[in-house]
């Protein structure tokens, strides 16, 4: 079964949904749950909601759901949240299932938010207090309102939509053709795996959009607004937040670069803020490893259900338990299997040491006495594939690299085997000294475990697109993104230079077309230079735990 496939059986996963019995009330010692009732925004659309009412008088503290995955869904967090004594108010997304209007990603949630907030402050069983609860797209409908309400959790989500679509400036084709196009329907029965897997090779990507789904306004959007302009910065809420934070992400997870950035631009001020980054992608592991199982990694739903609870109506549950420390970052590092408590990112225990690339293909922290260079082909109608990494759906997060090795579009360094475990716990950058005969290419640089029996797997990814006029060298800039993880004894740092990690990010065509319209792709030679004068290496955050 392709990735493709998979990706969508697992969207589809999480929208199903339980059946309701068609009565408006549950049994005696949950309370009463009122279903599909309408609230009306200013502008005349009615949104559909579910209202779930605790025993007792009231008032009471709530619970806002806001998705457009089906509210059906959320039935159990529902009731969870309800038999602690919340009132809950879950909602269809407008354009969603049952709420009216039209669906466009992210563009409404802020001004349906907040007439929704100010809709419960208004009703007799509130108590004005309001905290919210979810993850992903959920979780972006948190951030959008979070000036408005007392605690949210956003999990595995971001507040700012360009550093989603656009990491480091590069198009996220798999996130925005496999995501946007089921999102965007309710059902998704037209929709082939096949089609998706040929929609990612068609050029231009305005005509592959079409094909893959039928016109969308947003994804051409999407595929016009390649910078960050006054479209995306309408859909940006960090920093807007009045709200105490609980926010989870992941090593792997796709709105990894998104999260750190929203939680740095939370305010100092308020001590309760916490950021919890786990080992998860934003789907299934392509490789299975389990860290050292749950007593290791935690349970990170009751931890930010907990951390609701103490914020909004009960100050003595206890939130911090093992494995988890009560410091305002827990960051797992994964082989190490165990979290590290911060007060600060990066840890102040962290260390940046920049290993040198050279022309025997060996990376050490010693800069190369010899001048030299090592070149490669990009050819765009062969793109080298993702295996892994921050991707969505299926086969996401670590994963073998070995049918890579083979490749001849890349260049590859290693270490000598450690004599003792490295650490790593921070933002990883490269700088390398490159040129090209492209007009604008893209190059990449892939950390990776060589384990002692010879498997490889990725520990983290990142790129960026280069501009030339010419063919002199040129110094860039790579965010290789962050990571907490613990090379161990024996193993070998493995550094893969290359321009393209396909269909994660869309390849560059090497034209300098707009992606929108560029259809015509040119084969070119990419070169990298090191040495006393072209320094070229990989800043990694070496944590002394001494």
């Amino acid at each position: 079964m392709n990735h493709v496939k998979i990706a969508l059986l697992l969207f589809l996963q999480l929208c199903v949904v339980g059946v309701y019995s068609g009565t408006d009330v549950f049994a005696a010692e949950k309370g009463k749950v009122l279903i599909d009732q309408p609230i009306l925004m200013t502008d005349r659309i009615s949104l559909s909601t579910d209202v779930y009412l605790p025993l007792g008088e009231g008032p009471f503290t709530c619970i806002l759901i806001r998705t457009p995955y089906d509210k059906k869904g959320s039935r159990k967090d529902c009731e969870w949240f309800q038999k602690q004594g919340f009132a809950v108010v879950n909602q269809d997304c407008r354009g969603k299932y049952n709420s009216q209007g039209k669906f466009y990603p992210w563009r409404n949630e802020r001004s349906d938010g907040i007439e929704t907030v100010k809709w419960i402050r208004a009703q007799k069983w509130s108590n004005g207090k309001i905290g919210s609860w979810g993850g992903s797209y959920v979780g972006y409908t948190q951030w959008a309102v979070s000036d408005q309400l007392e605690v949210i959790t956003p999990l595995y989500t971001g507040a700012d939509v360009y550093d989603l679509i656009y990491p480091s400036g590069i198009f996220s084709l798999g996130l925005a053709f496999t995501w946007g196009f089921i999102v965007d329907a309710q059902q998704v029965n037209n929709i082939t795996p096949e089609k998706f897997q040929a929609g990612f090779s068609i050029l231009p990507l305005s005509a592959a959009a079409e094909a893959t789904y039928g016109k969308s306004e947003f994804m051409d959007d999407w595929l016009m607004h390649t910078e960050r302009d006054e479209y995306w910065q309408s859909q940006n809420n960090r920093g807007i937040t009045k709200a105490t934070v609980i926010s989870i992400g992941g090593w792997y997870d796709i709105f990894l670069l998104d999260q750190l950035a929203d939680f740095e631009a939370l305010d100092t001020f308020t001590s309760d803020h916490r950021l919890i980054i786990t080992h998860v992608g934003h789907g299934n592991a392509a490789l299975k490893r389990n860290y050292g199982g749950p007593d290791k990694t935690g349970d990170v739903n009751s931890l930010a259900r907990n951390f609701l609870i103490k914020h909004l109506k009960d100050e003595r549950t206890q939130v911090f338990e093992s494995p988890f420390k009560d410091m305002r970052y827990n960051l797992f590092i994964m082989e190490r299997n165990e979290f590290y408590g911060a007060d600060n990112w990066p840890p102040k225990a962290t260390s940046f040491v920049n290993y040198y690339f050279g022309s025997d293909k060996h990376f050490s922290s010693v800069i190369p006495e010899t001048i030299g260079s090592l070149t490669y082909s990009y050819d765009p109608a062969d793109p080298y594939p993702n295996l892994g990494g921050t991707a969505i759906g299926a086969d996401v997060g670590p994963a073998l690299q070995n049918s890579n090795v083979g490749r001849i579009d890349q260049v590859v360094f290693e270490s000598s085997e450690l004599d003792s475990p490295l650490v790593l716990l921070g933002p990883i950058n490269a700088t390398l000294y490159v040129s090209s005969d492209a007009r604008n290419t893209d190059f990449y640089v892939c950390l990776q475990d060589v384990f002692e029996d010879g498997s490889i797997v990725n520990i983290q990814e990142g790129g960026v697109s280069v501009g030339f006029h010419n063919q002199d060298i040129k110094k860039i800039n790579i965010d290789v993104w962050a990571t907490g993880y613990q090379l161990n004894t024996g193993h070998k740092l493995r550094a893969v230079i290359c321009s393209s990690w396909f269909p994660r990010f869309n390849r560059n065509l090497n034209t300098g077309e707009p992606i929108y319209t560029a259809k015509n792709i040119k084969v070119v030679r990419q070169k990298v230079h090191f040495g006393p004068e072209y320094p070229s290496h990989i800043t990694l955050p070496v944590l002394n735990l001494k």
